[in-house]
């Protein structure tokens, strides 16, 4: 009796045994033959979720930003007008031939930038100062690159599901996780414009502004509009003419820092006075290891866009032989286009005293440009 009951269990365990093979082969079969649409349509619906909270957060930008507007405005076709400014796109010069390239996209952006303030102007019916105007300027230019990432996602994703193209989806999701942190970067960034308050991308105005309020600086004169939506400060610093230079606030502004810098260099060949050199002071982004606030100094022209601004400087600066000195504090994309963080602002003072020792030890008898660059965002 013992030994049919072993042989039946034996029989047992070699069936269960061939019915686990067989499994195994079956499901390795249906892997080969339908793994990639399998993970296809895995892929298709983690993306599907992603493309639905783009979708949330463009809505509720726009939503945000025109409830915004309404507060000023009693135009019955502002939703008109803010869709036709949302869906709005500018068209880069022919760069086949590079000569003179530069002067064609500052015409460009020049065009651009002036229109879409005066189309957010024309929405607003009732009075409101420029500060504000220029706020919800950006306001409305963060909501245009998050319904521009959302429309964009959405085109590959449905032309990835129409094709039912994995390798497109794969890309696709890859890519993706990245997109939506500086997605939501943005959905912060309408705030801090709606609010009126300093970004973190703010910190080169702000570190100027407290250079010129410390107790240390004599300004001797103050030219507004120097430049573009650009004011010039002539100072007195540790026994050193000083000419600082930055965008008009307390209005979202990033000015033309290159124009006017351009223009103090040139003023002075003139005047036969010597500029021993140029300190620039602006946001970088930081590396994932680095800590945010940390300052850094280099040389070179320290400033972002398009290249436009920075193109005059490096020109500038080579044409009258000035050397350039940078100052940058680090943060990550999303922290320079939100509320300014405690660890940013507390690096201004470090940012001072550098610019001091730069003044005191490392350069030759003459006067001195210092441009804080980026946007003036809440610095007057």
């Amino acid at each position: 009796m013992r030994v049919m009951l072993d042989n039946l269990i034996l029989q047992l365990d070699e069936g269960f045994g061939m019915f686990l093979n067989a499994f195994y082969i079956l499901l390795f079969a249906i892997l080969i033959f339908y793994g990639q649409r399998i993970q296809f349509h895995l892929s298709m619906m983690e993306m599907g979720g992603i493309l639905k909270q783009l979708f949330f957060m463009a809505s509720h930008a726009r939503k945000t930003s025109l409830d915004e507007i309404k507060k000023y405005s009693d135009d019955p076709n502002i939703e008109e007008k803010m869709d036709r400014l949302l869906n709005s796109f500018v068209i880069f010069p022919e760069s086949m031939d590079p000569a003179g390239i530069v002067k064609k996209v500052e015409h460009i952006m020049n065009i651009r930038e002036a229109r879409f303030l005066e189309d957010v102007r024309r929405m607003i019916t009732k009075e409101i100062d420029e500060s504000r105007l220029w706020n919800y300027s950006n306001m409305l230019e963060a909501t245009l690159v998050l319904n521009l990432i959302y429309k964009v996602i959405e085109h590959y994703y449905l032309l990835a599901k129409k094709t039912k193209n994995f390798f497109l989806m794969a890309q696709l999701q890859m890519i993706v996780p990245l997109i939506f942190n500086e997605a939501k970067s943005y959905l912060l960034a309408i705030e801090a414009f709606r609010l009126g308050t300093p970004i973190g991308d703010t910190i080169g105005p702000y570190v100027v502004h407290k250079l010129l309020n410390d107790g240390k600086t004599e300004v001797i004169e103050k030219k507004t509009d120097y430049a573009k939506d650009t004011d010039l400060y002539i100072a007195e610093r540790n026994n050193r003419r000083i000419y600082v230079i930055k965008a008009r606030g307390p209005g979202g502004n990033v000015g033309k820092p290159g124009e006017a810098i351009k223009k103090v260099l040139s003023r002075a060949k003139k005047g036969n006075e010597k500029i021993a050199g140029i300190i620039m002071i602006d946001a970088a982004l930081k590396l994932e290891g680095e800590k945010t606030g940390t300052v850094a100094e280099g040389v070179g022209a320290a400033i972002g866009g398009i290249g436009v601004e920075k193109f005059k400087i490096e020109e500038a600066a080579t044409k009258y032989s000035v050397p350039l000195y940078a100052i940058i504090i680090k943060q990550s994309i999303a922290e320079a286009i939100s509320t300014m963080k405690k660890e940013i602002v507390d690096s201004t003072s470090e940012v001072i005293r550098r610019i001091d020792r730069i003044l005191n030890n490392e350069m030759e008898e003459g006067s001195v440009v210092i441009a804080g660059i980026g946007n003036t965002i809440g610095v007057p």
